[in-house]
């Protein structure tokens, strides 16, 4: 049971049949897509069926529950009520609305006003069928208001509730959540969704930056990582989430090194395929290098560097992003196609500055081979340490003679031999204290 869990449990058991609370209270949104799903929580959203219910109830919470129950906090913008539960030194953040819609001007955009209605009403401006789905805390009944959320999420569709465009117009980053659930879950949009997107795209500049990069943070989870930034730059929403990039895409550039045919997004493309579908856990750091890796290598880190911090991406982000394609380039210059060219131990000590880190860079070295011709890719197996392939170090005069890095012996061959040099030290040393005995002794 993680700390989600918990915190439902300890609220199911504290608002008693006697509360006014009791059987108004409903998980609401992604906790009810993900349990239906078969996946555990990622957070907990909470709407109580009550005028102004979300103050209310918060509030008799942190009052009633002090010792557990930090709060509460307001948003009045979203009408939102917060507060943090304690369980077992883990704190989750609860938030809590009441069942609301919003009254809009003629453009779609300006709120006028935000009232109470009843969950047919709430269901209706909510972004997809398949989190428009509430369930009872305290009976378990699942309410499906659009008569359609249930089956949509085992067809895996995403469709929005009303007319996309409106949606889509009240609040953009629901765009951007489509094309993320799609990636992220597996799902395929609805094609009049897939259409509204790219007429609205433009609509993504009143967004704030930080609701656009914590989705990017959430797509870069995703498997799909590289089809996920294809959609966004199909759709025209790429430009919003990572200003500047999509100029050195969208022009058919072709890559230098690369197969013919292959342009710079072509190869970029590829690299992060090769990256999510052998290696979907891949620390995303290595995923944002690949992703700028190319960019990196023929505008410079410095353009790459003004990308990423346009997207939002902290300075430590970047500065380790930028190192990585800096490490990059170091290894390539190690090589002249398959020969070996740098000093012999060059090679050994790059190996051992990567530490940890090595995986992912033999893994990104793996990936941006792809698409490139035979003799400009880059060996990859030299950071595997069970000694396979062709690694650095056996012999200096083998070195020296071939000027490539020699096979590297195994642990058990490296311990034998330290340990046949050792006794040979402590018999010279036993003879020389037995050759000076002989001489005082004379």
């Amino acid at each position: 049971m993680n700390k989600f869990e918990k915190t439902l449990h300890f609220i199911k058991d504290v608002i008693r049949k006697d509360s006014p609370f009791y059987g108004k209270i409903y998980l609401v949104g992604g906790c009810v897509r993900d349990e239906l799903l078969g996946e555990r929580y990622s957070d907990i959203d909470l709407l109580v069926n009550m005028p102004s219910g979300q103050k209310a109830f918060i509030e008799y919470m942190c009052a009633e529950h002090s010792d557990r129950c930090k709060g509460p906090f307001y948003y009045q913008r979203y009408g939102t009520t917060a507060m943090d539960v304690i369980i077992d030194g883990s704190l989750t953040l609860v938030e809590c609305v009441e069942p609301h819609i919003e009254e809009y001007d003629d453009d779609d955009i300006t709120l006028l006003e935000t009232r109470f209605c009843t969950l047919e009403e709430d269901a209706s401006r909510r972004d997809y069928t398949c989190n428009a789905l509430y369930k009872n805390l305290h009976t378990g009944e699942v309410i499906d208001p659009t008569g359609r959320g249930i089956s949509d999420l085992k067809d895996g569709l995403l469709i929005t509730p009303s007319d996309p465009g409106t949606i889509y117009r009240q609040d953009p980053v629901r765009m951007l959540r489509g094309i993320r659930f799609k990636h992220q879950k597996g799902f395929h949009l609805d094609p009049n969704c897939w259409k509204a997107i790219c007429e609205n795209a433009h609509y993504m500049a009143n967004s704030a930056p930080k609701r656009l990069r914590d989705e990017l943070n959430k797509l870069l989870k995703s498997r799909t990582f590289g089809d996920g930034i294809q959609d966004l730059m199909a759709t025209g929403l790429l430009q919003y989430v990572m200003p500047g990039i999509e100029e050195h895409f969208v022009n058919q550039h072709p890559r230098e090194g690369a197969e013919d045919g292959i342009t710079l997004w072509g190869h970029t493309y590829r690299a992060l395929s090769i990256q999510g579908r052998e290696h979907p856990r891949t620390d995303t750091i290595y995923k944002l290098a690949c992703l700028m890796m190319d960019i990196a290598l023929v505008n410079g880190r410095d353009e790459a560097g003004q990308i990423l911090s346009n997207a939002g991406i902290g300075r430590e982000k970047v500065a380790s992003i930028l190192h990585i394609t800096e490490l990059y380039e170091r290894y390539r210059l190690m090589f002249e196609g398959e020969k070996y060219i740098a000093a012999p131990r060059v090679l050994t000590r790059f190996r051992n500055s990567l530490s940890k880190n090595r995986d992912n860079f033999r893994r990104l070295v793996r990936a941006e081979n792809a698409g490139l011709l035979p003799e400009v890719q880059l060996p990859w197996r030299l950071f595997y340490d069970d000694g396979e392939g062709p690694q650095p170090r056996q012999h200096r005069e083998h070195e020296r003679r071939n000027n490539t890095p020699a096979s590297l012996t195994s642990d058990h061959e490296t311990s034998s031999r330290n340990h046949k040099r050792n006794v040979k030290r402590r018999e010279q040393r036993k003879r020389a204290r037995s050759r000076r005995r002989n001489t005082e002794s004379m």
